[in-house]
């Protein structure tokens, strides 16, 4: 299965070319006389074709490419994209070694592998689109939804697509074992050894994201990565895989709002949303709870941890009464 022309195209357009020194592809040959590919660096424009030129230099030679091994923090989505279709059209492994990285658009081309190695000490990471200079806008976030659709397509699950969706490209979700066996990957080395958490980040221990309703609780909460995480998980459980994921446009004020939706261990509904302008750009990020009919919410900023109560009135309109 080749990914959908559309797809790539539609990455070209909003993409565009992007500059930066190549990737370092090489190959080596095993006992067993097949070829091995190795990519290390950030994927640039050019490093498909590279790629391709072995491929065939191995068949020329009577050789089999049985795979290529990944470590690279990612790089040009548009070029991870054209790699991915390129690596589904070898039918060939994908494979993240001990200690290398595959994170942003390398994780395009770990998807495509015909079948998928990683070792517990790899580190596979996804988060969205951003433009060259790191900066989210409409166009990127574009590029995030086509991604989506182009690891959809390569068999992906919803789990780990909601999570690339809502994590924005200055932070990064390590997946886990569990999330890597998920999409049918096998797992190589040690279990003991935690795939995808660095030394530095302490997972989250609670259930559900709670709200801080004190600054000294906001100071210990979990990043927003990791409440977007665990909301993710619980709201897939919860509505047969599929995170329930909603956007909202409010055209006479210019913001649009995305929101994650779940019901904590107490069965309280909640809401993870970030407010965007028209390019992107974050302007909120707060946790809401409701009541049980849907018409009183309480809701903490989370990074001002200023908490407002609202009645929704007649017309369905939010209206703050704390």
């Amino acid at each position: 299965m080749r990914l959908a022309p559309s797809i790539i195209v539609f990455l070209a357009a909003i993409l565009g070319g992007q500059c930066a020194p190549a990737a370092n592809l090489t190959s080596f040959t095993t006992k067993e006389k097949k070829e091995v590919i190795k990519l290390d660096g950030e994927i640039t424009e050019g490093d498909t074709a590279h790629f391709v030129e072995l491929v065939h230099a191995a068949n020329q030679a009577g050789r089999i490419v049985s795979g290529i091994r990944l470590n690279s923090v990612g790089g040009n989505l548009l070029e991870g994209a054209k790699l991915a279709d390129a690596i589904r059209f070898a039918k060939i492994a994908s494979v993240v070694t001990k200690e290398s990285t595959c994170a942003s658009a390398c994780f395009l081309a770990f998807a495509a592998g015909t079948e998928k190695f990683a070792a517990y000490s790899a580190k596979v990471g996804v988060h969205g689109a951003s433009e060259p200079n790191g900066n989210e806008t409409t166009g990127s976030e574009a590029a995030t939804v086509a991604m989506a659709r182009a690891v959809k397509e390569l068999g992906v699950p919803a789990a780990i697509i909601g999570k690339m969706v809502v994590t924005p490209p200055s932070e990064m979700v390590w997946l886990s074992p569990d999330d890597l066996q998920s999409m049918g990957t096998v797992l190589v080395g040690k279990p003991d050894q935690a795939l995808g958490q660095p030394t530095d980040i302490t997972p989250p221990s609670q259930v559900a994201p709670a709200i801080p309703d004190q600054k000294s609780q906001a100071a210990l909460a979990p990043s927003w990565t990791d409440l977007t995480n665990e909301g993710i998980n619980i709201s897939a459980r919860q509505n047969n895989g599929r995170a329930d994921f909603r956007r909202t446009c409010q055209a006479d004020i210019k913001i649009c709002t995305n929101g994650l939706w779940f019901k904590n261990d107490k069965g309280v509904q909640m809401l993870l949303r970030v407010a965007q302008d028209p390019d992107g750009k974050m302007i909120s990020r707060d946790i809401c709870s409701f009541n049980e009919f849907m018409d009183i919410r309480t809701c903490t900023d989370y990074d001002t941890h200023v908490t407002t109560k609202e009645m929704l009135d007649g017309n369905k309109v939010w209206k703050t009464i704390e």
